[in-house]
């Protein structure tokens, strides 16, 4: 359904409303490098719903943004690649834009949408679409009837279960890491983010490293659907260490309770790819988190002296270990490295010394 706005130009704009697969619009709008084709083409949409806003004027296209759901459950929002053509900013386009794709959220049941920026234009904008100052750079947008977000939906309501991450929880992975509990310096070590840096596309990054068992990535999922726990482990990239995965997890202080169950599923996940030797690395600040690691079974490993620089000074890195078996069959054998010895190039070695 198309909407017409008359901008302070004196222009009309229509609004409309497209989803993957994309066609015409594809090479006009934004998204993640990692998953664009995939995005784009539709193949993505069992996961996710991702209306895209476009603003067209005289049928060219002059302004886009669009919002990321899991497709069934609609609850959390990322608003992500917000573009207003550079000749044509100024004139209410973005207003326009976001007053339909909030007005939407809001159809579908929405409480929370998420976005981030370093614009502080942009910010303004936000502002008064009912967006606050969240984490890092990011923002965080509460529907009206959602205002005690943070006292509801994280709320222990029964016994969660773990199960493998998929691209719909894109959305709701951006909450639990953008959640301000735990306070962990280090909130997810495998994308470099921590305790005042927002999360959203670091998923897509990681689902993408992780893929063809180079690691997995679960979470832990409450009666109402809520995703309350996360733990991903990424695979070291060489041979000599690809029994190695360096793992990052974050729980909800109202489920810290089964953690331990989260993080068995995760050394079952791990010796089924070949991963021998889990290691979490942490912040020695994080004294309650280390409590956790060490109820789970895991040892500290190696201090690393002055590693984590704060505002105040400098604390140490931790690197707590565990293993998962007591050996593997390699991944991937050590002809498949770049750099090494072939197969057929040792055979012809041999035969040449004889």
């Amino acid at each position: 359904m198309n909407n017409r706005v008359t901008l302070s130009s004196g222009e009309d704009l229509t609004i409309r409303m497209i989803e993957p697969p994309l066609r015409a619009y594809t090479d006009k709008v934004g998204c993640w490098l990692e998953v664009r084709d995939d995005l784009l083409s539709g193949n993505l949409t069992p996961w996710l719903f991702t209306p895209y806003f476009v603003g067209e004027i005289d049928g060219k296209l002059v302004g886009s943004m669009s919002y990321y759901v899991h497709t069934e459950k609609r609850s959390i929002g990322v608003v992500e690649f917000v573009q207003t053509g550079e000749s044509h900013r100024g004139k209410g386009i973005a207003n326009a834009l976001m007053h339909r794709l909030i007005k939407r959220f809001r159809k579908d049941g929405g409480q929370a949408l998420y976005l981030c920026t370093n614009n502080p234009i942009a910010g303004h904008l936000y502002e008064r679409h009912g967006f606050s100052y969240h984490v890092g750079d990011g923002m965080r947008y509460l529907a009206p009837d959602f205002l005690q977000f943070d006292e509801t939906y994280w709320r222990n309501c029964g016994e969660a279960v773990v199960r493998n991450a998929t691209w719909g929880d894109l959305p709701a992975l951006s909450a639990l890491y953008n959640h301000p509990e735990p306070n962990w310096l280090i909130k997810d070590y495998l994308t470099s983010s921590f305790s005042e840096t927002r999360y959203e596309s670091h998923f897509v990054k990681v689902m993408r490293r992780i893929e063809n068992g180079r690691g997995s990535f679960s979470v832990l999922e409450n009666p109402k659907g809520n995703v309350v726990g996360a733990a991903a482990i990424e695979r070291k990239d060489t041979f000599v260490e690809q029994h190695v995965g360096t793992l990052g997890f974050r729980i909800t202080p109202e489920y810290e309770s089964q953690l331990g169950e989260l993080l068995l599923d995760v050394e079952d996940r791990a010796r089924s790819i070949s991963i021998r030797t889990l290691q979490i690395p942490m912040a020695s600040c994080d004294h309650h988190q280390c409590e956790l690691v060490r109820a789970a079974g895991f040892e500290e490993e190696v201090r690393l002296k002055d590693r984590l620089r704060l505002e105040e000074g400098y604390v140490d890195l931790l690197v707590f270990g565990k293993t998962t078996t007591d050996t593997v069959k390699p991944f991937r054998e050590v002809d498949s490295y770049y750099g090494t010895r072939k197969k057929w190039q040792a055979k012809r070695a041999r035969s040449l010394s004889l």
